[in-house]
């Protein structure tokens, strides 16, 4: 499992710079990438867009849009990593959706999260089905972001 402490590592080595957007983790990755001291060299800030209306109003996703998905999908979540990578003017923009539990669209919904990480010219998403806990479901989404970013920026 890949810790923040790996990641300010290599993104000091590398000199690169991260912002988040999330929705269902509610804040556990900014805690995450917070954690280490100096991490304010590499981490700019995050957006938790947990309602439809903030991603609305913060990334400009129409409600029309998002209101059958309920806010969690791939291209919503591709939408979340590259607009809060230029709203922080980072190099990499992280965002996270996906339905916690206990309630979602429909009960295999439940443990359903995508993560989507903007870099360089391109973006990487990943969809989980994650099983346990609500809390369960956001820890295991955020350590899963941290090992996709692991392997992004060591390629």
């Amino acid at each position: 499992m890949t810790t923040p402490n790996e990641i300010m590592r290599l993104c000091l080595k590398k000199n690169l710079t991260i912002s988040a957007a999330e929705s269902c983790s509610g804040g556990y990755l900014s805690y995450l990438l917070s954690t280490p001291a100096g991490s304010s060299k590499i981490f700019k800030g995050s957006i938790i867009a947990y309602s439809l209306t903030s991603k609305k109003t913060f990334f400009g996703i129409p409600l029309e849009s998002s209101q059958k998905s309920q806010g969690v999908s791939e291209k919503i979540t591709e939408t979340l990593a590259k607009k809060v990578k230029t709203k922080f003017k980072t190099d990499i923009g992280l965002a996270i959706t996906g339905f916690a539990g206990p309630d979602a669209l429909t009960k295999s919904s439940i443990g359903i999260v995508y993560l989507s990480i903007s870099y360089k010219t391109k973006i990487i998403t990943q969809k989980l089905k994650i099983n346990g806990t609500r809390m369960t479901v956001r820890k295991k989404a955020c350590y899963n972001i941290l090992n996709l970013l692991k392997k992004e920026i060591l390629c």
